[in-house]
């Protein structure tokens, strides 16, 4: 495990992270791009982190329940600035990487081959003698 050394806490150390990134398909109004999952230091994992698009660039959420107040609260998230800086920096440096390297999603691929033979005009199709 790759460990750096906080500055701010003594003897605190800031875990490895690993990320993976699964985009969303935009919808209209939407400014939800992607949601992460973190491994830090393979021992403990965040699920439901949300990449949103904010006026500043993509941003990071923790996952989050509502209240009875009627507010959201972060179910976990980093106790030191270090490690918020840390994960926020794996998990958009990940979504940037994703974005790069994005390939055509199965589901699209679908739906654009259903499309593809309705724009396509029809072909007479002709049997001819012997074929099968």
């Amino acid at each position: 495990m790759e460990e750096h050394k906080a500055s701010g806490a003594p003897g605190a150390a800031i875990p490895s992270v690993s990320v993976k990134i699964y985009p969303v398909e935009r919808k209209a109004g939407s400014k939800l791009l992607a949601f992460a999952s973190a491994s830090l230091g393979g021992v403990f994992a965040v699920n439901n982190i949300r990449i949103y698009d904010t006026e500043k660039g993509p941003f990071a959420a923790m996952p989050s329940s509502k209240g009875k107040d009627g507010n959201y609260h972060d179910i976990c998230c980093p106790t030191t600035k270090e490690m918020r800086e840390a994960l926020h920096g794996a998990v958009l440096g990940a979504y940037h990487k994703a974005m790069e390297q994005e390939r055509p999603s199965v589901r699209g691929a679908i739906k654009d081959a259903a499309k593809e033979p309705a724009e396509r005009p029809a072909q007479a199709h002709k049997a001819e003698k012997g074929a099968r």
